[in-house]
């Protein structure tokens, strides 16, 4: 206890000692010495029960946030970690059957969309790759072209011809096919390497033995040709022009246009929308840009048409 807070301390238990005399006067106390003893017994026994359930209330307040901290870990849900890299040396089986390497979908020139599901997920997992579907086949950039699909599963029971199944379903589902047939991989792996990508990435999933069922979040992960998480978008439902932006940026601007690049210039990503939101300065200053451009021209346009027919004003007056 500092100085400062112990005088404070002795003034309050002076206030309140007069507040008990006042109020409660020991009448059956005649010595001041002993008025003086029951008084001060009466303040501290006043002060120290509020103490006592302060400090009771901070254990058990401690407690509650070291419970909720241990729920947290083993509960399902997304921690984010922008810019973390993946561990690409891991070993997977594709749908194939095929022994490979995660660095093997990770090239220097296209981005790509991870994402964590299990074949027999009777609910999410499904909305989720349906949700990539809908993009894909709206999103004005090609598969394989300029970006791949990696869709890992985080159940070590799955098997190749699940994947391989899984696979042929959302093939057909998808507008360019001979693309999403060469460049949309479905992977499985054992427990270990599936231990060690969903933690690279944040994501988090409990398993109940009794249902053999999974609970888990759903999110897709942007990630750059070298192997990093560039943006998460949450939920089910994943915008096309949101999802291009993404991929823009996580590409190094490789598959954009002119005016994507002015789209980015004016909106910053929100990761806790998941979208693009516009940033009103950067907008103010294109637009003020734009407006001295165009006064610019304007005025550059007339002093040439002033310029240019003067002479002929001239002429004319003089004949």
């Amino acid at each position: 206890m500092t100085s400062d807070r112990f005088t404070r301390w002795v003034c309050d238990l002076r206030i309140a000692r007069r507040f008990v005399a006042r109020t409660f006067p020991p009448a059956f106390i005649t010595s001041r010495r002993q008025r003086r003893f029951h008084m001060t017994a009466v303040v501290l026994l006043l002060g120290i029960i509020p103490c006592a359930g302060v400090v009771r209330a901070g254990a058990f307040a401690t407690l509650q946030d070291a419970a909720q901290h241990a729920r947290q870990r083993k509960n399902a849900g997304i921690t984010p970690a922008p810019g973390a890299r993946l561990p690409l040396n891991l070993a997977f089986h594709n749908s194939a059957g095929k022994l490979v390497h995660l660095g093997d979908y990770f090239h220097k020139s296209r981005p790509v969309i991870l994402n964590f599901v299990y074949f027999r997920c009777p609910g999410v997992c499904n909305y989720v790759l349906n949700g990539i579907v809908h993009a894909l086949n709206r999103m004005n950039a090609r598969i394989g072209t300029d970006y791949d699909v990696l869709t890992v599963s985080f159940d070590p029971t799955d098997t190749p011809a699940a994947a391989r199944a899984k696979k042929a379903s959302y093939v057909a589902m998808c507008r360019d096919k001979a693309g999403a047939r060469a460049h949309w991989h479905f992977l499985t792996g054992n427990e270990s390497a599936i231990s060690a990508l969903t933690a690279a990435v944040g994501f988090h999933y409990v398993f109940y033995p009794a249902l053999h069922r999974y609970n888990h979040a759903a999110a897709i992960y942007i990630c750059t040709p070298s192997g990093r998480i560039s943006k998460y978008l949450f939920g089910i439902k994943y915008n096309p022009n949101t999802l291009k932006l993404c991929l823009i940026q996580a590409g190094d601007n490789r598959i954009s246009n002119v005016f994507d690049q002015i789209l980015l210039l004016c909106c910053q990503f929100d990761p806790n929308t998941g979208q693009y939101t516009p940033v009103v300065l950067r907008v103010m200053t294109l637009l003020g840009v734009a407006v001295v451009l165009g006064l610019s021209a304007m005025f550059a346009a007339l002093f040439y048409w002033e310029y240019k027919h003067r002479g002929k004003s001239t002429t004319g007056r003089t004949s």
